[in-house]
């Protein structure tokens, strides 16, 4: 299992939890700090957490999170999945295993 910080850890759980679809349009307003103004995500509970772009490329580097080009109404949208190894993880850190 990879080190992750604790917002690493946190974004995992989150992408993991059913009903969660995340998905960032490539076409529009691309920027290394922002993703089409996305700043923040939001949890179950209502709570905000800052989105970081290195947070999601940390996740795909350690092979946690895939992604996949699609083409809805021919606009270019990235569509990320969490793998079954990010989700063994993601489950470990809902136990409290760290």
């Amino acid at each position: 299992m990879p080190k992750l910080t604790k917002e690493q850890k946190r974004f995992l759980i989150w992408l993991s939890l059913t009903g969660t679809h995340f998905e960032i349009c490539r076409e529009l307003g691309y920027s290394y700090r922002q993703m089409n103004g996305l700043e923040r995500y939001v949890n179950k509970q209502g709570e905000r957490y800052k989105f970081d772009t290195r947070t999601l490329q940390r996740l795909i580097d350690a092979d946690l999170v895939t992604s996949e080009l699609i083409y809805p109404f021919g606009i270019k949208y990235q569509r990320y999945y969490v793998t079954e190894e990010g989700r063994a993880c993601a489950t470990l850190f809902r136990l409290g295993a760290s």
